[in-house]
C-alpha cells in the first residue's frame, strides 16, 4: 500500500527513505562541514538509508541480500565489513571481503580505504577468491596451478581426453563439457563410485550405471592429463583447499564478506563455509543472479552449507540507473528463469529507479565500419568530444579484447585520449581518457555514458553474448546509454 505524502508537511517529507536517497538532512555546524569538506571519492560509498540496518548490527548466521542493478550491494558490503571490522573483530581476527574477479577486489579496496581509518584497514584483508585460494595453496607446498575455462594447454588434456570416451555411449563432445562441469565439477565428484551416485537434476538425458560406468574414463583420464602438467581445474582446486582447511583449521577470521555471490559456483561457496565455523555475523553475502556470468551451474547456498533462513533480504532501489535505462535492460531477460542463490526464484517486479533522463539508444549497424561511425556520432551527440576533460566519465564496452581494441584504435585515430580497462588495476573514471572495456569487466563500475557493442546476442552457449552481459553492461550507465549491434 502506498503511503500518503501531504506535500506542505516537509518535516516529514525529508523522512521518507526516498527523500534520504537523495538528501542529507544536517543539525549541526559540524556535520555540515564535514559534509561539504568530503571529497568525490567519498560520496561513491554513500550508505542508502534503507541498507543501514542491513550495514550493521549483530547477526545470529549468514546473510543473503539480493538486488538488482545499481541497489548498491557492493557499497552495503563494504559498509558492513567496516562495521565488522569496527565492533565484531577480535584482536588476531580480520574481515575477509572478497569476491569473483581481480578488478573488482582492486576497487573494493580502494573504495573501503576512503570510508575505513588506517586502524580499521588493518583489520580488514580485501582479495579475489582466486588468488586467495592460490596464496594458501602455495603455502601448503601446492605445486599445481589452476586453470580456467578449456583454452592453451588444458584444450589439449580436454582433447585427449575425448579420444577415450566409449562410441557405444551415443553421447556428444558438448555432453561430456556440460556434464564434467555441472555434475563432476560442481559437486566435487573425485571417484567413479561418487560419479555413480551423483545428483544429475536438470541434465536432459537420464544415465543407466552403465553408462556411467563408460563415461567417467573421460573425466579420469582429463584429469590426469592435467595433473600430468601440473594443473588443476580452479573448481577443483576450491575443493582441494577446503579439504586442507577441514584437516589442518584455518582460523584467522572473525567474519567474511562476498560480493557478487552470484558467480561463485558450488566448490567456492563450499570453502567460504569451510573458511569460517558456523556462529554469529559469519558471512554476509550479497548479489543477484540477473547478473551471474561465470556459471552455468546455479549453486545453492543452503546445499554448500550456507543456511539463511531467517536472514535473507532484498534491496528495490536503484539510486544509479536512470528508470528508462533499467526498463531497457530488465527487457532484455524477459522469459529469463533467474535463481535467488538458494534453490528459489528471484524477479524484478519491486525493482525501481529513482531518476529519469533520455531513453537508451538500440541499433543494428549495417557494417563494423557504420558502428565506428555511430559511436563517433552518439559521442559528440553526448558532448564527449576529444578536448573534454571529463573523458573517464564514458566507457565503450564491447563482447571481445579483439573488438575492443579495434574500437580503441579506431578512437584513438580520431583524436580521442583512450586507456583500457584491465583485470589487474583500479579503473580511474577522473583521468582524461575515454574509457574502453569488455562487458566483463562492467561488473561493480558506474559511468555517466556507456556505449555497448556486440555483434550476437544469445543464450551465451556457443560463443554468443548473453542477455545476462549486455543487462550488466547497460546498467552501468547513470545518464546515457547506448546498445549498438552490428552483422
Amino acid at each position: 500500500m502506498n503511503r500518503a505524502i501531504d506535500t506542505e508537511d516537509f518535516a516529514s517529507s525529508v523522512d521518507t527513505a526516498e527523500s534520504q536517497s537523495r538528501f542529507v538532512v544536517v543539525d549541526n555546524d559540524e556535520a555540515l562541514t564535514a559534509i561539504m569538506n568530503a571529497p568525490l571519492a567519498q560520496w561513491r560509498v554513500f550508505l542508502h538509508p534503507m541498507q543501514k540496518k542491513l550495514a550493521s548490527g549483530e547477526r545470529s548466521g549468514p546473510v543473503r541480500a539480493l538486488g538488482g542493478a545499481g541497489t548498491g550491494k557492493t557499497v552495503l558490503a563494504m559498509h558492513r565489513a567496516k562495521w565488522l571490522a569496527e565492533h565484531a573483530t577480535p584482536e588476531g581476527k580480520k574481515v575477509l571481503v572478497t569476491t569473483f574477479t581481480r578488478n573488482l577486489a582492486i576497487d573494493l579496496e580502494a573504495n573501503l580505504n576512503t570510508l575505513c581509518t588506517r586502524e580499521v584497514m588493518s583489520r580488514i584483508e580485501v582479495r579475489n577468491l582466486d588468488a586467495w585460494v592460490l596464496r594458501f595453496l602455495r603455502s601448503k607446498r601446492y605445486e599445481q596451478s589452476t586453470v580456467y575455462g578449456r583454452q592453451d594447454e588444458a584444450a589439449e588434456c580436454w582433447h585427449l581426453a575425448l579420444a577415450v570416451k566409449d562410441a557405444t555411449v551415443g553421447l556428444d563432445d558438448e555432453f561430456y563439457a556440460v556434464e564434467f562441469e555441472q555434475v563432476v565439477l560442481a559437486q566435487g565428484v573425485t571417484t567413479l563410485d561418487d560419479y555413480r551416485a551423483a545428483r544429475r537434476v536438470g541434465r536432459g538425458v537420464q544415465l543407466s550405471r552403465a553408462k556411467r560406468d563408460a563415461i567417467w574414463p573421460v573425466f579420469e583420464e582429463y584429469r590426469a592429463q592435467l595433473a600430468s602438467r601440473r594443473l588443476k581445474e580452479v573448481d577443483d582446486a576450491y575443493r582441494d583447499a577446503a579439504q586442507l582447511i577441514a584437516k589442518d583449521g584455518h582460523d584467522l577470521y572473525s567474519a567474511i564478506v562476498v560480493d557478487e555471490t552470484q558467480d561463485f559456483g558450488p566448490q567456492a561457496l563450499r570453502l567460504l563455509r569451510a573458511l569460517i565455523p558456523p556462529g554469529t555475523n559469519d558471512l554476509f553475502c550479497v548479489g543477484d543472479g540477473h547478473q551471474r556470468l561465470y556459471h552455468r551451474n546455479r549453486a545453492a547456498m543452503s546445499r554448500s552449507g550456507i543456511d539463511i533462513r531467517g536472514r535473507a533480504r532484498k534491496l528495490y532501489l536503484n539510486d544509479r540507473t536512470t528508470d528508462e535505462i533499467r526498463r531497457q535492460a530488465v527487457a532484455l531477460l524477459e522469459g529469463l528463469e533467474v535463481d535467488d542463490l538458494d534453490d528459489g526464484t528471484d524477479d524484478n517486479w519491486r525493482y525501481t529507479s529513482l531518476s529519469h533522463g533520455p531513453a537508451p539508444i538500440v541499433e543494428t549497424c549495417a557494417s563494423r565500419e557504420d558502428l565506428v561511425a555511430r559511436v563517433q556520432i552518439l559521442l559528440l551527440d553526448w558532448g564527449v568530444v576529444p578536448a573534454a576533460a571529463d573523458l573517464g566519465a564514458t566507457c565503450i564496452m564491447a563482447e571481445s579484447r579483439a573488438v575492443r581494441d579495434q574500437l580503441m584504435a579506431a578512437m584513438r585515430g580520431i583524436g580521442y585520449q583512450v586507456e583500457s580497462i584491465e583485470a589487474d588495476r583500479r579503473v580511474n573514471t577522473e583521468a582524461n581518457s575515454l574509457l574502453l572495456a569488455m562487458m566483463h569487466r562492467a561488473k561493480g563500475l558506474e559511468f555517466q555514458n556507456v556505449i555497448v557493442i556486440c555483434t550476437t546476442v544469445g543464450s551465451g552457449d556457443r560463443g554468443e553474448i548473453a542477455p545476462q552481459l549486455i543487462y550488466v553492461a547497460l546498467t552501468r550507465a547513470r545518464q546515457c546509454a547506448a546498445l549498438l549491434t552490428s552483422v
